[in-house]
């Protein structure tokens, strides 16, 4: 119970964190906002892990668990987080949220493929409800009153990013099965994530240090804070149970966004009937996957 409490609060989390997000969108480059983000993410992973260093659990870390936390951080943190932000940008939250419940899908196929996680048949049913509501929320018609269909590659960013967590939520529960502290897993993929990412700010301005002013921003700020807490419940979640589940629960973080962002967000974030119909559909789909 302990895993699947920590998902759904890595799912509120995130939620809101993706709410400021989106509030930032347009003002301040989405590159930057993950730059700010993960840098946060570092300064608590880290000192955390020193934290439990002293307390004797350095011993458990073992090199294999080190190169999965490695990849898990590459992919979810680094890239996932890019793609997610790049998506939010051009199609807005809600939408991009729900495409991403699509990652149930794809941490159940990987999951079964590395960690021989096989999925029942109602997961498999889980499975087609989360693509019928994808399909439903990217309807023509979805699109809010006075705009045109939904950005293509906003979409294939959403889908990309769904992909991307999907394997960075993998790699994370194979490297906490050899070693069982979520904070070390949390400080090395955060860091070799931030490392990557300031050798890509070298070629590409839009991803360097942002202005004092971004930094000054409250949502820069208490998104950057929320994703923290986020990845750390995520991590403990993949830590006690298996990473499909995990994966249905904090991908609830798409009613968060569905409730509160059209509140928060006014007119910057119009909810359809058509996305708010499929994320129903995608979330029975989680919910069958969860049962399962």
């Amino acid at each position: 119970m302990i895993g699947e409490l920590a998902a759904l609060a890595s799912a509120l989390a995130f939620g809101f964190s993706t709410i400021l997000a989106r509030r930032f969108m347009g003002e301040v480059a989405p590159e930057a906002g993950v730059l700010v983000s993960i840098v946060v993410n570092v300064t608590v992973f880290v000192g955390l892990s020193v934290l439990a260093a002293t307390g004797g659990q350095l011993a458990l870390l073992r090199l294999e668990a080190v190169a999965l936390f490695v990849a898990g951080g590459l992919a979810g943190t680094l890239v996932g987080r890019n793609l997610s932000y790049q998506s939010i940008g051009r199609i807005g939250a809600s939408l991009s949220v729900t495409i991403r419940l699509s990652s149930a899908v794809f941490t159940l196929l990987i999951g079964y493929l590395v960690l021989r996680e096989f999925p029942r048949a109602s997961q498999l049913w889980g499975t087609a409800a989360v693509l019928l509501g994808l399909w439903v929320s990217l309807r023509p018609a979805a699109a809010p009153a006075g705009r045109g269909p939904a950005d293509p590659r906003g979409v294939l960013l959403a889908l990309a990013s769904a992909v991307a967590f999907a394997v960075g939520d993998v790699a994370r529960r194979a490297g906490l099965a050899i070693t069982p502290v979520p904070v070390f897993g949390a400080a090395v993929g955060a860091s070799v994530a931030l490392g990557a990412h300031l050798l890509w700010g070298r070629v590409h301005r839009a991803a360097r240090w942002p202005s004092r002013a971004v930094l000054l921003r409250g949502d820069v700020a208490g998104s950057a804070l929320l994703n923290t807490a986020a990845i750390l419940c995520l991590y403990v979640g993949l830590r006690h149970a298996p990473a499909a589940i995990v994966s249905v629960l904090y991908n609830l973080q798409v009613l968060v966004v569905l409730v509160a962002g059209p509140i928060v967000l006014k007119s910057r974030e119009p909810l359809s009937g058509w996305v708010a119909a499929g994320a129903a559909l995608a979330l029975a789909g989680t919910t069958l996957i969860l049962a399962g």
